[in-house]
């Protein structure tokens, strides 16, 4: 079994904060994290392998920030849910997520082509809503981060839908996903928790669309 972590803080406003999660063992303290106490946002790859590459050109527009409609919702089916927390700065996610789409679609080689921005005609468009991207922190004296990705993800060309889904994943500083350390400061832990979700979030999208791609053909 693996060894939880244990995050510090600092001695008074730890034991302040104690005092009101005591009875709550549960309550999110992602707010005791110390702004700027981490690194840029995590490269984290899928380095999904396709078996075959499809001649459609994709691009892949900015997301639509839904978050603050979803608070609270679960995620995944597990006891998690979409929260106001993150250490991200200022309106990094839309751009983050777009960003992150564009490169792995690229990097899978699964399409001929694809790119942030506007579509040519006959592009496939990847549209997408977030509903989660955020990170949580629980405990009382031992800590347990998660990174928290929920995407409602559409595929179209010329204005017809051919795909439509929502993909979920949340991962925690104890899963065999997380790609980070067990001793760090709180803020960097949420910031590859998040990461880690979201190239786990990519990588069920990249085998979704894989399985559908021969379909779209004409």
């Amino acid at each position: 079994m693996r060894n939880r972590p244990q995050f510090l803080f600092f001695p008074i406003v730890l034991a302040v904060v104690s005092i009101f999660c005591l009875p709550f063992m549960a309550c999110n303290r992602a707010a005791l994290r110390i702004p700027g106490a981490s690194l840029s946002f995590p490269e984290t790859p899928t380095r999904y392998a396709v078996q075959k590459t499809y001649p459609y050109n994709v691009a892949v527009a900015p997301p639509t920030d839904l978050r603050a409609d979803h608070y609270g919702e679960r995620v995944a089916g597990t006891r998690w849910t979409g929260c106001q927390t993150d250490a991200l700065w200022g309106d990094q996610a839309p751009s983050i997520i777009q960003s992150r789409l564009a490169t792995e679609l690229s990097a899978s080689k699964l399409f001929a082509d694809a790119r942030p921005g506007e579509p040519s005609a006959g592009d496939l468009v990847i549209r997408s809503e977030i509903h989660a991207f955020c990170s949580q922190v629980v405990g009382f004296i031992y800590n347990r981060v998660a990174g928290i990705t929920a995407l409602n993800i559409v595929l179209e060309r010329d204005g017809k839908v051919l795909f439509k889904q929502k993909f979920e994943r949340v991962v925690t500083d104890a899963d065999p996903q997380y790609t980070g350390s067990q001793v760090t400061f709180l803020e960097q832990a949420m910031r590859v928790t998040m990461a880690d979700s979201l190239r786990e979030l990519i990588r069920d999208l990249l085998g979704r669309l894989e399985r559908d791609a021969a379909s779209w053909a004409g």
